[in-house]
């Protein structure tokens, strides 16, 4: 019973996934949580490994899930179920592309998916922005804690006593900077600001 539960829940989010990756964090959120009482923090956690391994996010999500949920058998399920859906609808599409292409329906619809779109990735970062800034385990209370408070503790201590992580809001705009204005590889980004978390943490 739970495989069929996990293949229907993410056979949701594979057919009603429009606009993939990141768009669809807050709907793999709500799906998961009849398995599994998962906190913000850690399916932050969870979408951060599925952006730097091999995979789209929802394959990456539904086999961590089911896998945790019921196993490799649910988690063969979990996967199955997301990725049905797009081998089905595209599958159909390539037949009737040609005969649609031209249709003010499918392109109304496409018209309207596009701003919803936009509002599903608003709330995906709704659901990511307080674990990722604000949540356990601050950069702020790692290594830069430990030499302020041999240095200059009061300074640091007003500046990590704020209620948010200000050094992942710095790495936050950072990444924007040198992805948007530099141009910078997403993967080279990943793994500097990885490697600068791992110093920062200890």
């Amino acid at each position: 019973m739970i495989f069929w539960n996990l293949f229907i829940s993410f056979f949701k989010v594979g057919l009603l996934g429009f606009g993939g990756g990141l768009a669809i964090v807050r709907l793999i959120y709500d799906s998961i949580q009849p398995f599994m009482d998962m906190s913000r923090e850690t399916f932050a956690n969870i979408v951060a490994i599925s952006q730097i391994t091999p995979g789209p996010l929802a394959v990456n999500t539904a086999t961590y899930v089911g896998f945790e949920a019921a196993g490799i058998g649910g988690s063969a399920a979990a996967t199955f179920g997301v990725i049905l859906p797009a081998f089905l609808i595209v599958s159909l599409v390539c037949r009737t592309i040609q005969k649609f292409r031209d249709s003010k329906i499918v392109n109304g619809a496409l018209q309207g998916i596009r701003p919803a779109t936009m509002g599903l990735i608003g709330a995906a970062a709704a659901t990511l922005v307080a674990p990722a800034l604000a949540g356990d385990g601050r950069l702020g209370t790692g290594l830069l804690a430990k030499l302020g408070a041999d240095t200059a503790g009061g300074v640091f201590g007003s500046i990590f006593g704020l209620p948010f992580d200000a050094v992942s809001v710095l790495i936050l705009i950072a990444t924007v900077i040198l992805i948007s204005k530099y141009k910078k590889s997403p993967f080279l980004v990943l793994i500097i600001m990885g490697c600068i978390g791992a110093v920062l943490g200890v």
